[in-house]
């Protein structure tokens, strides 16, 4: 985000979003940073930006930087302090028909001896603690869940950005649109 690299502490990013003089303060250092970007809108732009030259660093999922890494032999490497998470959720919608064959998919997928086997195929985290503590070490190094990547992330604020977002997003496009 724009204020970390404006120098603000990750423990004090919403904070100072949060007021007038903040979102002044990130889109001016956006302004700044402006020549340099390039955006992506697809998951695997940033991996081919990377392996053409095109940028020296990127966002990327991380599960697609750890996938090209073991698949094709490359050796891009994840900067985890200061990344920003997301807890995810399973849910079911209200009046779904097939809702019990949905509780018994959620019980499934939760279980820890089933959790443990996503690593393998994509290094993307394990909301299961005793799944985690399963995960092999080489596989364990890559997931964002592990304790190591997780010491300095930031959480995404989910209520700043349902408050916020409309009027951050407009102000954004408008400031793309430039």
């Amino acid at each position: 985000m724009a204020l970390l690299a404006d120098g603000v502490a990750p423990d004090e990013l919403y904070d100072v979003l949060g007021t007038p003089e903040g979102v002044d303060r990130a889109f001016a250092k956006l302004d700044e940073l402006r020549p340099n970007l390039i955006w992506w809108e697809a998951g695997a732009q940033p991996l081919s930006l990377l392996q053409t030259g095109e940028v020296v660093m990127t966002t990327a999922y991380n599960g697609r930087i750890t996938g090209l890494n073991r698949t094709e032999g490359t050796n891009m490497q994840i900067v985890w302090p200061q990344s920003i998470y997301a807890v995810d959720s399973w849910s079911i919608l209200k009046g779904a028909e097939n809702k019990d064959a949905g509780m018994d998919f959620i019980a499934f997928a939760s279980k820890p001896e089933n959790q443990v086997k996503l690593p393998q195929y994509i290094a993307y985290g394990l909301p299961n603690k005793e799944a985690a503590a399963a995960v092999p070490p080489e596989l364990a190094k890559d997931l964002p869940t592990s304790p190591e990547n997780m010491a300095n992330s930031i959480a995404l604020d989910v209520d700043f950005w349902i408050d916020n977002s409309e009027e951050l997003t407009e102000r954004f496009n408008a400031w793309v649109a430039q």
